[in-house]
């Protein structure tokens, strides 16, 4: 069997003010509708003012409850807003390390690139560019190492992953290079 949620304060209080203001305006009609041609109705006429004139003060407590209840409430939507600035920063802070991974990765990417160009270009240059690749090789093999430690560390595994296969394809690349033709 369901229970019924509670129903929160700020309705309470505004049904409880809604049915106050719809008692005060019933009274009102039935306090005019009454004919003033006997002296029973004229009494009946004067409670009805009286009792209608006594619903201000039971309005305004009923003001007051939902103003209270206003309150609190906005105290709720602070308590819940707080935490979210500093979930905000939280936010950034990660955004910006994973851009200076993902940009370490790139660069690294991009070296590997103009050393493969190179290399395809042809065998000019025999075993200086050899030498000279293999140097930038393992330039670029050790950053990739360094960027897949970083990332690991920083709870980024995605990168991580991508550091680590591009150092194997450098690493399996420069055993290439080692065996001769």
């Amino acid at each position: 069997m369901k229970t019924k949620p509670e129903v929160p304060e700020i309705v309470r209080a505004a049904e409880a003010l809604e049915a106050q203001l719809t008692e005060l305006e019933s009274r009102s009609r039935a306090a005019r509708k009454i004919e003033l041609d006997s002296e029973k109705n004229i009494q009946r006429a004067a409670r009805e003012l009286n009792e209608a004139l006594a619903a201000p003060e039971g309005l305004a407590n009923g003001l007051r409850d939902l103003a209270q209840a206003m309150e609190r409430m906005q105290g709720r939507q602070q308590a819940a807003l707080e935490p979210l600035s500093e979930f905000a920063s939280q936010i950034q802070a990660r955004l910006a390390r994973l851009e200076e991974h993902m940009q370490a990765f790139a660069e690294l990417g991009q070296a590997a690139s103009r050393l493969s160009a190179l290399l395809k270009a042809g065998p000019e240059g025999g075993t200086a560019l050899i030498r000279d690749a293999n140097a930038q090789l393992s330039s670029i093999a050790q950053g990739a190492g360094s960027l897949f430690d970083a990332a690991r560390a920083d709870g980024f595994p995605e990168v991580a992953r991508e550091a680590e296969a591009l150092k194997q394809r450098v690493n399996a690349l420069r055993k290439r290079l080692d065996q001769p033709n």
